[in-house]
């Protein structure tokens, strides 16, 4: 070899050698020296006979080695990590149940949320979508669409029912379907195409045009076949013959898809299709029944939008007489986002989301403190075997890896039990029935967002704290390990350490998140058990539609008067009435649906506007529940006769807070241009679950106007029968016989209808009580596993103890001494921390404060709860240290 060849011959052994270096520790201590031989010798001849190209080669297939030898490694690792956790099926199991249940429940809690706040699928740009709070009049609308500010905007009715016949043959059944009825400009405002044939459009859907219908794509492929000459065929609707147009895309099923929609109509149609547009609300400025949805122009903000929207208000208003009615900012319109799965106020999206987020951070925060008190103490358990593998010449590096493997195995199990968990979850609480009595849809699967989050938090914690004890090997020393046993000195004992404030917080996190279950699930059974304040049993209900079965507006209004007579000749019926809405239906009592005023002189009031409830209903009805009338005179058949002087009834809270101590009966009510004079005051009644105190409610009687529009919800028959008797197959039959034509809807028991209305009261407690137990069992763990490793570090002290003559019971006080001292620190702050987060929520909803009615001074609360938890961490601390009396002290003194 020349001189000239020894710097290159250099340079590539300086490459070989670092490659070799590279190599894992293990095998460089076996073949390390050969491998480093052969290089020194192999590299010159390469180079002489075959040059740099040859020498390239050789690297490279040195450096394709190298990561085949770590894979090789961390096969074994992998191995030797499911060999250990194998030995240890306790700790191994619940480890992976806690980062299992952890996941499966944090995302569960959030993607419920999710799935009805979460954008709406099939509506492009979702986000630019706004609707009003409150409902708005056409003429309105139609003034609305005008603004620049707005790159679309239309008007929604809805949902609106219809019976859907698919002959014109009148004595073929027909089959009730939800829909919506909308303005021309609904599918170019939300950026929908048809999938077949078209949408509508301002050009050709207008008044006097013949009755066209777009439906859904599952309607098309459930009802029609999914038969692609579908559009251009006629369905009856409502009595009346429509032309199908056009087949929504796959998976649109209108603008809040949690309300689904398989039938849409233009507002346009007649009156017969659709009897919500009685009395020609199109040309009414003040008829408000329209929920407006704007598409927001580009760079155009939600304020920028009101601010334009105020603007066209104040000028109707002034154009058309009305009064300006504000909300309490002071506003005319108000908006809010529309592009979700369902119509949600931003105080009801707020609350969902307060509560998920919180049990998410509790249940996480109970998680990663249990995972990290098991690998933690598990980890300080193996600092031995940590000395004596590296005495034996095992590097740093590898046991760093091989606990790392252990952890991520650990991680990887409980994350992939968690997916299943969320899974199950999410599949239960979207097969829950919804208490509507229109169409709700849910359909909740875990948001892949949620679930990544949740994984790496909890995956995060127990990579970390299982690489904890590893990470402290570098700082090991060897020879004092080794003699000093198989436990290391327990660091911050007698002080504060790590694993106590691990401890304090899970216990924290604990008596919150058990605190706060708690108050959910009794609040939960009270309202489950709520009296309705009238007699359930022998009271049945079902609804009855004439019009959309294809009757005219004044048949139906004939047939309504008739019914209560006819039916009251049944055999074993007792009462009838009839009632525009379901009793004890009202799921948001948070939201009156109308505002009242007294007329001047009437009441301390005066012109003060109050916000109330208001329930039409038929003759004899409160006879009929059971409620009795406490002052003046129930409603008879002739009330709704008259629509322009109609007599009222309010329950005692309306008439306390209209009228103050003077007596209601004869004083006037006004909403808007309407005045009602009240002619009775019945005792309260509940108006609807999740509530804890009665709301003023006013009561106006059925009308004829009422009957020919025909309200989504259906006219409700109140039927109460005799014990004992089959009075509602009579009138089933009664009604067959006198109506054929007429169908029968949603025919129950009043008693049905509540449980059918506490399924959520029900999942949510059952809910609570699972998260209770969890948190329990999570804090009894923790406390367990800490309480036995201290056992186990002062194995050799508790054994000389005992040799010197401590007793049982001084051996057991020794060890729960530091138990006691963290259940109660722990228990102080979980109270003090739960008492803040109770409050918070309770001021920041009034649906919360209901849900969270019961007092914090409760003792069965606030005392039995700290008891039972401090009492099962007692108990999973009495365990090991009753097992430490066992101990025998020559066999402890000879163990090390």
């Amino acid at each position: 070899m020349t001189t000239g060849d020894q710097p290159p011959s250099r340079f590539w052994l300086s490459l070989y050698r670092r490659l070799a270096s590279a190599y894992p520790h293990e095998f460089r201590m076996r073949f390390g020296e050969e491998l480093d031989r052969m290089g020194e010798d192999a590299i010159p001849e390469v180079g002489r006979r075959y040059g740099a190209a040859g020498l390239a080669r050789l690297l490279t297939d040195i450096a394709l080695r190298l990561p085949a030898m770590y894979l090789l490694e961390m096969r074994q690792d992998a191995a030797y990590a499911l060999r250990t956790l194998a030995k240890s099926p306790g700790f191994t199991a619940v480890a992976v149940l806690s980062v299992a249940i952890g996941i499966g429940m944090c995302s569960a809690f959030l993607s419920e949320i999710r799935s009805v706040t979460g954008p709406a699928a099939g509506i492009p740009d979702p986000e630019d979508l706004v609707t009003t709070r409150e409902p708005v009049s056409y003429p309105y609308f139609e003034r609305y669409r005008e603004q620049p500010d707005l790159a679309g905007a239309t008007a929604i009715l809805g949902p609106a029912p219809f019976t859907v016949a698919f002959s014109p043959d009148r004595n073929v059944r027909a089959e009730r379907f939800f829909g919506h009825l909308v303005s021309p400009e609904y599918f170019s405002t939300l950026g929908v195409e048809a999938a077949w044939g078209r949408v509508f459009d301002p050009r050709t859907e207008k008044p006097g045009m013949a009755p066209v219908v777009v439906v859904s794509e599952r309607f098309w492929r459930a009802h029609l076949d999914a038969d692609p000459q579908a559009v251009g065929r006629s369905l009856r609707l409502n009595g009346s013959m429509a032309t199908i147009v056009g087949v929504a895309p796959k998976g649109f099923q209108g603008i809040w898809p949690g309300n689904p929609a398989d039938l849409f109509v233009p507002v346009t149609c007649a009156t017969a299709l659709a009897p919500e547009l009685a009395g020609d609300p199109l040309r009414e400025p003040g008829r408000a029944i329209f929920r407006v949805v704007f598409r927001l122009a580009h760079g155009v903000s939600l304020p920028m939008a009101e601010a334009s929207l105020n603007a066209a208000t104040r000028n109707l208003d002034r154009d058309n007489g009305l009064g300006l009615h504000r909300d309490r900012g002071g506003k005319l319109v108000r908006l809010m986002p529309a592009g979700t799965v369902m119509y949600m106020r931003p105080e009801q999206r707020a609350v969902a989301e307060m509560l998920n987020v919180i049990v998410w951070a509790l249940v996480l925060a109970l998680v990663c403190a249990n995972l990290a008190n098991l690998l933690l103490a598990r980890g300080s358990a193996r600092r031995r075997e940590i000395a004596i593998r590296l005495s034996v010449g095992a590097s740093r590096f590898r046991l760093i890896r091989q606990f790392l493997t252990e952890s991520v195995i650990l991680s990887l199990a409980g994350a992939v039990l968690g997916v299943g968990f969320a899974y199950g979850m999410t599949a239960a609480i979207s097969s829950l029935p919804v208490p509507s009595p229109v169409p709700v849809e849910y359909h909740c699967l875990p948001d892949f967002g949620v679930l990544v989050i949740t994984m790496a938090i909890a995956l995060a914690a127990g990579v970390g704290f299982g690489l904890a004890p590893a990470l402290s090997s570098a700082r090991v020393p060897i020879g004092p390990t080794l003699k000093a046993g198989a436990q290391a000195p327990l660091r911050g004992y007698r002080g504060f350490g790590l694993r106590n404030l691990f401890v304090i917080c899970q216990m924290t996190a604990s008596l919150m998140l058990l605190l706060v279950t708690w108050f959910l699930t009794l609040s939960y059974f009270k309202n489950a058990n709520l009296d309705p304040g009238y007699e359930t049993a022998h009271l049945n209900l079902f609804g009855l539609d004439p019009v959309r079965d294809g009757q005219s507006p004044a048949d139906a209004a004939a047939l309504f008067a008739a019914l209560p007579a006819e039916l009251s000749r049944v055999s074993g019926v007792r009462g009838v009435s009839l009632a525009g809405s379901v009793p004890f239906a009202s799921e948001d009592i948070d939201s009156p649906n109308t505002h009242v005023s007294t007329s001047a002189g009437d009441g301390p009031r005066g012109q003060a506007v109050h916000a109330v409830f208001r329930d039409r209903v038929g003759a004899h009805y409160f006879a009929t529940l059971g409620v009795p009338v406490l002052s003046g005179r129930e409603f008879e058949q002739r009330d709704g006769l008259d629509e322009s002087a109609l007599p009222a009834i309010v329950n005692q809270t309306a008439a306390r807070e209209l009228f103050g101590g003077e007596d209601a009966i004869g004083r006037r009510v006004r909403e808007g241009d309407q005045s009602y004079t009240v002619v009775g005051i019945t005792r309260d009644m509940a108006s609807g679950f999740m509530e804890n105190k009665p709301v003023p409610s006013l009561f106006l009687p059925l009308t004829g106007d009422l009957f020919r529009r025909s309200p989504a919800e259906s006219i409700t028959v109140l039927v109460r029968s005799a014990p004992g008797s089959d009075a509602m197959a009579a009138a089933r039959n009664q009604l067959a016989s006198l109506h054929p034509g007429l169908t029968v809807f949603n025919m129950r028991t009043m008693r049905e209808d509540l449980v059918r209305l506490n399924t959520f009261e029900r999942w949510d407690a059952a809910i609570c009580e699972v998260l209770g137990l969890f948190a329990l069992l999570l804090a009894s763990i923790g406390l367990g596993a800490v309480t036995a490793y201290a056992v186990a570090q002062r194995r050799k002290e508790i054994g000389i103890r005992m040799a010197l003559g401590a007793r049982g019971g001084q051996v057991q006080r020794l060890v729960l001494r530091e138990g006691t001292a963290l259940v109660g620190t722990g228990t102080a702050l979980g109270l003090l921390g739960a008492y803040l987060l109770l409050r918070a929520m309770s001021a920041s909803s009034a649906l919360l404060e209901r849900s969270l009615h019961q007092r914090f001074d409760d003792p069965l609360l606030v005392i039995g709860a700290p008891l039972l938890l401090a009492g099962l961490a007692m108990l999973a601390c009495y365990l090991p240290a009753r097992r430490a009396t066992k101990i025998d002290p020559m066999s402890a003194l000879w163990a090390d």
